[in-house]
């Protein structure tokens, strides 16, 4: 009851596909019509058992093709034509009392429903055209209804105002669903194009090789830290004569190396730190609120899991890597560019003076 209660109230964490939705309609459809059909055997209306037995026949195809997910506009336009001929036969024979013509208001919006599920770029949908031809359903049925006497009774005035009601519920009941089913599609859809959106989102800030951050998410952040006039400090490093490891083992190698670097510099940051490929073999790590000391001891961190490592060839040989790095905080230069600089003179002064060390 609760899944049905958060569907109709269309707060479904799912929706239904035009498939499943035609073949349920098919399936209710011809049980209602087999209801209609006992029902006017009992009270001897020959020619709506006629309609009935029809109707139950056309929905039995109906199914069947909804199931097989084949021809569903077909589907729907037949169903449509049914509910209409039907609401109008019932009118001229039983009268308008009957409560048939509601089903006919009931059909007014299902054009917008088959305008939004079958439209595409080969074929297009008016839902005008239903609104129209309900509109003259219901016109027609009423005038021609209402100027003729009903040509057949129930024999019981209880009888008729029941089925009036009865037909009441299932058109209100009806118009419920369809804008239910509707909404949730649509809530559905939306949700599905959001999570999307995010997923596009982190790919554009994310470096695709590594998992790491790159410039453009990194630049959001410490643009934050300068606006708010946060202090902050940057390590930058570089992996020692990456070249050399490309050129010796492969360059399927030199992308493990980096995968596997990326990976020690992600699990030794806090989370509020940004760890970045810079360029190349280059990794930027942005730490907010962190004082020269701290970053450095970080940075020193890093640099003995670095020396750790044992990477492997295709061909199972192993070899290590070492790492340079230049740590600089934001007290020390005007901007983000100058802090990055700053570390990048003392990483280069490292190159320098025997690499595999923090400067």
């Amino acid at each position: 009851m609760k899944g049905l209660w958060e569907y109709i109230s269309a707060k479904a964490k799912y929706a239904l596909s035009p498939r499943q939705v035609m073949s349920l309609i098919m399936f209710v459809l011809g049980i209602f019509n087999m209801g209609l059909l006992i029902f006017f055997v009992i009270f001897s209306i020959y020619p709506m058992v006629l309609v009935s037995m029809f109707s139950v026949t056309l929905y039995i195809y109906c199914f069947i093709q909804a199931s097989r997910d084949k021809n569903l506009l077909l589907v729907f336009n037949l169903s449509y034509a049914e509910i209409m001929i039907h609401a109008v036969a019932s009118v001229l024979l039983l009268g308008v009392d009957s409560g048939f013509s509601l089903y006919i208001i009931a059909m007014l919006p299902l054009g917008y429903y088959a305008s939004y599920n079958f439209s595409s770029e080969k074929k297009s949908v008016n839902p005008m055209l239903y609104v129209l031809f309900s509109g003259v359903a219901f016109c027609f049925a009423r005038i021609l209804g209402s100027s003729m006497h009903p040509l057949y009774s129930y024999g019981n005035k209880s009888i008729d105002r029941a089925m009036y009601m009865v037909n009441y519920f299932v058109a209100v009941i009806a118009i419920v669903l369809f804008f239910s089913t509707l909404l949730n599609q649509i809530k559905y859809l939306e949700s599905q194009q959001k999570n999307q959106n995010k997923k596009l989102e982190e790919l554009s800030k994310t470096d695709a090789l590594t998992g790491l951050a790159n410039r453009r998410s990194i630049q959001e952040r410490y643009e934050d830290s300068e606006l708010l006039q946060e202090s902050y400090a940057v390590i930058l490093a570089d992996i020692d004569d990456f070249k050399k490891v490309n050129d010796t083992y492969g360059h399927d190698a030199g992308d493990r190396t980096l995968k596997a670097v990326s990976a020690v510099f992600k699990n030794a940051v806090r989370g509020e730190d940004i760890v970045c490929r810079w360029g190349g073999e280059e990794i930027l790590v942005f730490l907010p609120k962190c004082p020269l000391e701290n970053a450095k001891d970080r940075a020193e961190a890093i640099l003995q899991n670095i020396r750790k490592l044992q990477l492997t060839t295709q061909e199972h040989s192993s070899f290590g890597v070492t790492m340079t790095f230049g740590v600089a905080i934001s007290e020390e230069a005007g901007s983000f560019t100058e802090v990055v600089q700053k570390a990048d003179e003392r990483l280069y002064t490292g190159k320098q003076t025997g690499k595999n060390q923090v400067v």
